[in-house]
């Protein structure tokens, strides 16, 4: 067996799997943004695949930039990959999209996509509640890139990744919401073996949180808050984290559960 691999975390929701030959990243995000700035461009540039789950801007602008600084090829949904060649003129040939429950091999990684549902955002209130809270340019420039600057309404896709050293991942980003659909868990549980789960946890969705989890049953599940700053400068308030943690807990005694930080580091 060879190196245990090395798992990061940069705030918002990008992680970055380390592997001898390249990294993997997902939603990729540097720029400062309501204030909070975890990563720099120089962060990725051992980048060899990037997974994009949708296209909200805090998942997908940063994403050109990084692609003209590295070799690294995108798996995503055919909108996302579709834009990023229309819109930002990258080569097809750095584009794989993929269809849910598709698989396709990259670097050192197996690759399988699947779709999961992702809470109704209205830009225009995120806008109001912004300047509401005194977060003028914050809010504008937010609302100016999802109208603009990246595919909104793409589809929501989690990642499934297979990887050195018997390495299975699943990162279910946003999808533990109000609009969850517990039978899509349950399928995927049924179809995929997860040793570690990527999961957001935020607003008051700790019960849909820990019904996943369970159903899923991994060893390993890594909380984040994908939206940490943006939520605390507009003033939408999330459950603490203990609650999600002891959730998860009750549903699932046998897992570790590691709540995220920015620039927290884990090896598998």
């Amino acid at each position: 067996m060879g190196a245990r691999l090395n798992l990061r975390y940069l705030g918002w929701s990008c992680f970055v799997v380390e592997s001898a030959n390249g990294n993997l990243l997902f939603d990729p995000l540097y720029r400062k943004m309501y204030g909070a700035k975890w990563a720099s461009l120089n962060d990725f540039r051992d980048s060899k695949v990037i997974c994009v789950t949708h296209g909200h801007h805090d998942h997908y602008i940063d994403v050109p930039t990084i692609l003209k600084h590295t070799d690294a090829v995108v798996v995503a949904s055919n909108d996302i990959c579709g834009h990023l060649n229309s819109k930002y003129e990258v080569r097809k040939e750095r584009l794989l999209p993929i269809e849910p429950f598709q698989e396709v091999s990259v670097s050192d990684f197996k690759i399988t996509a699947f779709e999961w549902d992702h809470r109704k955002v209205s830009i225009s209130r995120l806008f109001r509640r912004g300047l509401f809270k005194t977060q003028f340019f914050s809010s504008l420039q937010s609302a100016w890139h999802n109208l603009f600057k990246v595919p909104f309404n793409a589809p929501y896709f989690g990642f499934y990744v297979e990887g050195p050293d018997n390495m299975h991942l699943m990162n279910y980003c946003e999808g533990f919401s109000d609009l969850m659909k517990i039978e899509r868990v349950r399928e995927l549980a049924q179809r995929f073996k997860t040793d570690i789960l990527f999961a957001g946890m935020q607003l008051d969705f700790e019960k849909q949180l820990s019904e996943g989890v369970a159903a899923l049953s991994p060893k390993k599940v890594v909380l984040f808050h994908p939206h940490e700053a943006m939520f605390e400068k507009i003033g939408l308030k999330s459950s603490p984290p203990e609650t999600f943690v002891e959730g998860i807990r009750r549903a699932l005694p046998e897992a570790e559960v590691i709540v995220a930080k920015p620039w927290s580091s884990f090896t598998i």
